[in-house]
């Protein structure tokens, strides 16, 4: 692929509106779950995947289980998305120079700790249901 191609794709890539929610990636062996969030759902996801395959996860289980089963035993899931006010749209990736305590990023960064939470107290992935350790 030559240098302007990848240019293009990365900039079309960029102008892509962001999905904000929670996601799983769950164990089909074993019924095992990991639940993550983020302000770019499909590159959180892509992220993931990625670092599983290279053997870098910081979940130490969870990448244990990933090279013993292989991938094709996992499914990645969205479990919700974080609904944007009427007319809002984030577009691409947070630019370098925005600040991460700039309102915008702080707001949904608030809303989608408190959405993560719900769907931790709701699924449970501790113990022998996931790969999460429970908080003292």
């Amino acid at each position: 692929m030559d240098q302007q191609r990848r240019k293009q794709l990365v900039t079309e890539y960029q102008q892509l509106p962001r999905k904000i929610g929670v996601y799983q990636i769950c164990n089909l062996s074993n019924q095992k779950i990991w639940i993550g969030s983020s302000l770019n759902l499909y590159g959180a996801l892509n992220k993931d995947v990625f670092i599983l395959n290279m053997g870098n996860h910081a979940c130490v289980p969870l990448q244990q289980e990933w090279k013993e089963y292989g991938e094709q035993q996992f499914q990645l899931e969205i479990l919700e998305e974080l609904k944007l006010d009427e007319g809002e749209s984030l577009i691409g990736m947070v630019p370098l120079n925005v600040p991460v305590n700039h309102p915008m990023n702080k707001r949904y960064k608030n809303e989608l700790e408190e959405l993560e939470q719900k769907w931790l107290d709701k699924l449970q992935p501790y113990g022998d249901k996931g790969y999460h350790e429970r908080k003292s």
